[in-house]
C-alpha cells in the first residue's frame, strides 16, 4: 500500500494522516512505502513482469477512461510503463473481480446491514410521527437526519425511549459510523410523479400523500427504503386503493428472492409489471403493459445493494438470485393528469422499497426493512400514535 507520509505542517491544516506504518497496523497492508516511492517501484515491477514472459503474473488494475475520473499522476505512471513494456494482454479490470466479492454478502456485512436497516426504520417511524399538514418537506428531512445521527442511544423500535443497553459513549463513538446513504426524496403530492426529486422544499398539504426515500448508512454499508404515507394520517379511499395494489405487487416480489425461485431482478421486474397491470385493473385502470412500462411504473423494480445503494452497477441483472445477495424490491406507480387515466387516482405517486437479504429458500429470505409500518393499516396506527 503506498500512503502519503506523515507531514506536521500539512495536518495542522488538512488534519491528521495515518501514515506508513498505520497503514500496516490499522488497515492490514502487508506492506507500506510512502506514495513517493511508487514511480520507482512501479519501474522495478515492470521490469520483473516483462522478464517473466507472455506466461507471467497477471495484473489487475483499473487504469481505463471508462469510469469518467480524473486519475492520479501514479496511475499515469503505471499506465504507461505498462504500455512501454507491452503488458497490454496480461492487465485485467480489477472493477469487475471486485464486484463479484461485493454481491454475496458475508454473514459480518450482514449484520452491518441490518444495523443500517433498524436505524433507518426509528427514523421513518419517528417523521410518520411528526408529520402535520403545514410542516416544509425540508423540516422532515431535517427530522429523519437528525433520528438516524441518534438512533443507537435508542434500544427501542418504537423510537419513544432513549434508554440503552449501549454505554452513552460507545454510542457517540458509533455515531461517526452514520451518515445519509445518498440524497433523499422528501416528495408531497403531486412532486411524487418526479421520480428523482431532491428539492424537498415543498410545503406538505393535507389530504395529500408523501413519498420518502431515504436511508442511513453504518459503517460504510447502505439502507434504502422507501415509504409513502398520508400528511394527515389518514388515507383517502383512492389512495388506499392505489397503495394497496402497489403493495400486493411489492409483497408478491419480496416473495421470489430466494434461490429456489431461479428468479432474476429483470425477471421479477417483468412479473411485477404483469402483476400491477391485473391490481390496477381490479379498480378501474384500462392500462397496457405498455402504459405500464412506459408511463405508469417506468423504472426497474430493483437493484443490488452494499456498500453503494446502487451496488455493483457492472454485474447484470439477468443472473439468478444466489443467497446472501442484498437487494432493492420497489415498484412504484407514478399517475399523471392524463384523461386515459381514472381522475380519482391522477397526480398521485407512491413508491414502497425494502431492502432484503436473498434467501436459499422461501423461508430464508430476509427483509431487513420489516419493521418499517409498511400496510395502510400499520402506518395509520404509528401517525396516530402523536
Amino acid at each position: 500500500m503506498f500512503v502519503s507520509d506523515k507531514d506536521p505542517e500539512k495536518e495542522l491544516w488538512e488534519g491528521p494522516r495515518n501514515g506508513v506504518e498505520a497503514a500496516v497496523s490499522l488497515f492490514g497492508a502487508d506492506e507500506a512505502r510512502p506514495i513517493g516511492e511508487f514511480k520507482r517501484y512501479a519501474e522495478k515491477l515492470a521490469k520483473t513482469l516483462d522478464k517473466q514472459g507472455p506466461d507471467g503474473n497477471l495484473i489487475y488494475t483499473d487504469l481505463d477512461a471508462d469510469f469518467d475520473i480524473q486519475r492520479s499522476t501514479h496511475c499515469k505512471v503505471l499506465k504507461e510503463l505498462l504500455r512501454q513494456k507491452n503488458l497490454g494482454a496480461r492487465t485485467h479490470r480489477l472493477t469487475s473481480k471486485i464486484q463479484q466479492l461485493r454481491l454475496i454478502k458475508s454473514q459480518a456485512e450482514i449484520e452491518l446491514m441490518r444495523e443500517a436497516g433498524r436505524i433507518s426504520t426509528l427514523a421513518f417511524i419517528k417523521i410518520m410521527r411528526e408529520c402535520r399538514p403545514g410542516m416544509s418537506e425540508a423540516e422532515l428531512q431535517a427530522i429523519f437526519e437528525h433520528e438516524c445521527k441518534t438512533a443507537l442511544r435508542s434500544n427501542d423500535s418504537g423510537g419513544g425511549d432513549r434508554s440503552s443497553s449501549r454505554s452513552s459513549s460507545n454510542s457517540i463513538n458509533q455515531a461517526v459510523l452514520i451518515r445519509p446513504a445518498y440524497v433523499p426524496v422528501f416528495a408531497s403530492g403531486e412532486h411524487a410523479l418526479c421520480m428523482h426529486y431532491v428539492q424537498n422544499s415543498g410545503i406538505m398539504k393535507g389530504g395529500d400523500l408523501i413519498l420518502v426515500d431515504a436511508g442511513a448508512e453504518f459503517a460504510s454499508y447502505a439502507s434504502d427504503i422507501t415509504r409513502t404515507f398520508p400528511v394527515s394520517g389518514r388515507f383517502s379511499d383512492a389512495q388506499r386503493d392505489l397503495y394497496n395494489a402497489v403493495l400486493s405487487v411489492q409483497q408478491q416480489m419480496v416473495r421470489l428472492c430466494h434461490a429456489e425461485s431461479e428468479y432474476s431482478l429483470n425477471e421479477i421486474q417483468h412479473r411485477s409489471t404483469r402483476v400491477l397491470k391485473e391490481e390496477l385493473k381490479q379498480i378501474g385502470f384500462d392500462a397496457s403493459e405498455r402504459d405500464i412500462s412506459n408511463r405508469l411504473y417506468p423504472h426497474h423494480i430493483a437493484h443490488y445493494l452494499g456498500i453503494d445503494v446502487h451496488d455493483t452497477m457492472d454485474l447484470t441483472r439477468s443472473q439468478c438470485l444466489k443467497p446472501n445477495m442484498v437487494v432493492t424490491i420497489e415498484p412504484g406507480i407514478y399517475v399523471p393528469y392524463d384523461s386515459k387515466f381514472p381522475k380519482a387516482f391522477q397526480g398521485i405517486g407512491i413508491r414502497i422499497e425494502d431492502d432484503v437479504v436473498v434467501g436459499r429458500t422461501l423461508n430464508d429470505i430476509e427483509n431487513l426493512s420489516a419493521s418499517c409500518p409498511k400496510t395502510t393499516e400499520d402506518i395509520e396506527a404509528c401517525m396516530h400514535k402523536r
